[in-house]
């Protein structure tokens, strides 16, 4: 990951984990990562059939979406043809109970390509639920390895710090 704010972010996350499989949605507590907050989305994830809805979506994504999508699901119309590609890092996230961290290319309503890398961490139940992610989203570094459009590259989410080049690991998907 390029950006200091998802390894901050990430860096939490773990310490909230510590042994188990992820963090119960209640330790988070947002003040902990309140410099990073314009960069935080809070996704529900509901089961049966499997959807997520934005519970909250910081400022700097609002701001480079163009628009406020806060209470709205996911499998809307928010994304069009691009509601696979959304969902695809939220389901894996969902379906694996792990985090995952990608660079990607992306297109906000009426705005130019932008490259962002963005991360999603599971948050669960005492029961070992999945009922939240957490995830951000920041501008990749100029200088880091870039994505053709239409590929993502899956980042080594457990680096232990931002780096300006992708991992060795990175893998592109299509």
């Amino acid at each position: 990951m390029s950006s200091e704010t998802l390894v901050e972010i990430r860096d939490y996350w773990l310490e909230l984990k510590k042994n188990r499989l992820m963090p119960l949605k209640q330790e988070f507590n947002p003040a902990a990562i309140a410099r990073h907050l314009p960069y935080v989305l809070l996704a529900d994830v509901v089961q049966d059939p499997l959807r997520f809805r934005y519970r909250l979506l910081g400022t700097r994504i609002t701001e480079l979406a163009g628009r406020d999508a806060t209470g709205k699901w996911l499998d809307e119309d928010l994304y069009g043809d691009k509601t696979d590609d959304i969902l695809w890092l939220f389901r894996n996230c969902a379906s694996t109970k792990q985090p995952i961290a990608v660079r990607e290319q992306i297109q906000f309503v009426d705005r130019s390509w932008v490259t962002v890398d963005v991360v999603a961490f599971p948050l669960g139940d005492t029961d070992g639920n999945m009922t939240v992610i957490l995830s951000a989203v920041d501008l990749t570094h100029m200088d880091a390895s870039l994505p053709s459009p239409g590929t993502t590259f899956i980042l080594d989410w457990q680096a232990t710090e931002a780096t300006s080049h992708a991992s060795p690991d990175t893998q592109s998907v299509p």
